[in-house]
Order: C-alpha cells, then structure tokens, then sequence
C-alpha cells in the first residue's frame, strides 16, 4: 500500500542576486524570462573601473620588465639577490592590482549563477544599487521539489531513494524520487520533513501547487469500506462486524488510507461478507439469516 503525503511543490532553488559593489543600474532582464547560467541578467555602470584597469596593466607591464631585467643583470652578476626579491615584489603587487581591477569591472555585471526564472527584478533603470539590495530573483524549477510533512511514526517507512508517485490537483500525475528525509522534528508540530524530486524541463509546473507524494510502503491485501462501518469492541479496538460461517464476528482492522471514496483497510480475509445494514443491532457470535 501506499503512504500518502500531502505537501507542495517548492522551487529547487530560489536566491536573491546581490551585486558585490555599488553603482546605477544601466539594464536589467525581463520579469518572466528564462536565463541560463551566466546569462547577463543586471548591468551596472562602469565609471572609472576601466580607466583603474588600464593603468594596473600598464603597472603591471613595467613591474615585468623592470623584473626581467633585473633577473638578467643577475645572472650576470651586476644585481644582488635582494634587488631581485625587490622587483618580484613588485611584480606581485602589480598583478595583484590587476587582478582587483578586473574583479571590480566584472562586479559591474550580474549573472545567472543557474538556469531559471526571473521571478521578480527589484531595481529601475538608473537607480543606485549596492551589496545590500537585490537586483534579481531567480528560482530554479527543474527539477521541482515536493515537500511534506510526516509523523515519527510514518518517517521510519520512509527511504530515501524510493521512488514515488506525485498526484497535483490538476490530476497530472508523474514520478520522483525521495531526496531528503530530515533528520530532526519540528518542534512545533513534531513532524518530519521529506523532499521528493520531480523532473520540470518545461516549466509547466509552478511553485506552491497543492500536491501529494505517494510513497509505496509494502504490499497488502486491502478492502476499500464506507467510514461509516467503523465500530469498537469491548476493549476499544477498532473493528467491523463480518460474517464467518452464518454468524456475526467483529474483525480487527487497520486503516491504510483514508480517501475520498472511503477507506482502505487491512486484517480482513480476502474474500469477506461484511454486515453493512443494521451492523449496530449485532452482536458477536449471533447467528444471523441473510
């Protein structure tokens, strides 16, 4: 039979992309588009970040040379060890300065860190921007996370790996596989996450949508009964009065799964006359025509 989790779908990834230096915002994609990784999505005004560039690798080229040359007077013997550890030095310094200038010209543009949406742009065209204020949403839907919650007595029939049946209310059904079962509870409900991965590639399915993981736990033999058969014995265990041999008999049960049409349960014989009409005026052992 099959565990029934009712839960949601969640983008796979959902991130808010931050510049890492502050100037006007001179384009931006379009809420709504599709981006693949590295795709430009928000640009920023260079200023003066490539003029700071030219000049580093203008340095950067005469810290080489003078290192060069230097090296070479070495060899020869006109230059000591420590007028070389000099110019190295310098050398460094120099490279590292091109290295800063590039990294803050690239700051300049935003890109995809992953294929996805843009789900919300933040900025204006010629607005300041900085570190602290997004220029873009971007969620991630393929593939597309199922999330739901379980009690600590249905966790441990869980594995991860398993793979599910997803239902959407739509009644679009598809196939997963469980990706992460949590390890600790809430501690507000005392339930157990657990994640099932679906695969997206269209787009189609949305974030948010009312979902439901079926997760195949073993294999039973299950009778599908109205609610309304439900009884309770002298000890309180919950049962329905059957029919074994012209006489009633109240047969323990156990509900799998409570559905719209009614409910399965188990711990009834395969092939079984169940009392439906006046089961409330029976008692166990009375013999009965029908």
């Amino acid at each position: 039979f099959y565990l029934t989790i009712r839960g949601k779908t969640e983008a796979n990834k959902k991130i808010n992309l931050n510049p890492k230096t502050s100037s006007n915002v001179i384009s931006t994609s379009n809420k709504g588009d599709f981006v693949k990784k590295n795709d430009l999505v928000c640009s920023l005004e260079e200023e003066n970040r490539s003029a700071m560039l030219d000049e580093a690798l203008a340095l950067q080229n005469q810290a080489s040379l003078q290192y060069d040359a230097i090296n070479k007077l070495k060899i020869d013997g006109y230059r000591s060890e420590n007028d070389l550890a000099m110019a190295e030095a310098k050398l460094k310094s120099a490279d590292a300065k091109v290295e800063m200038a590039l990294n803050e010209l690239n700051n300049t543009k935003l890109l995809a860190p992953f294929d996805g949406y843009i789900e919300e742009i933040h900025v204006e065209i010629g607005s300041l921007i900085g570190p602290n204020l997004p220029c873009a949403t971007i969620i991630q839907l393929d593939p597309m996370k199922v999330v739901g919650e379980v009690t600590e007595k249905e966790v441990s029939k869980i594995e991860k790996g398993s793979k599910v049946e997803i239902g959407l209310l739509n009644n679009k059904n598809l196939k997963g596989l469980v990706k992460f079962i949590s390890k600790s509870a809430s501690p507000l409900t005392r339930t157990y996450t657990v994640e099932a991965e679906i695969s997206n590639i269209d787009g189609e399915i949305r974030e948010g949508l009312t979902a439901e993981i079926k997760v195949p736990v073993r294999e039973t033999t299950a009778h599908l009964i109205p609610s309304y058969l439900l009884s309770l014995d002298d000890s309180g265990e919950l049962g329905i009065k059957i029919v074994i041999d012209s006489k009633v008999s109240f047969k323990n049960i156990s509900i799998i799964e409570d559905t719209p049409d009614g409910l399965w349960v188990e711990g009834l014989p395969k092939e079984t006359k169940i009392i439906t009409v006046g089961q409330e005026y029976v008692i166990e052992g009375q013999e009965i025509k029908y």
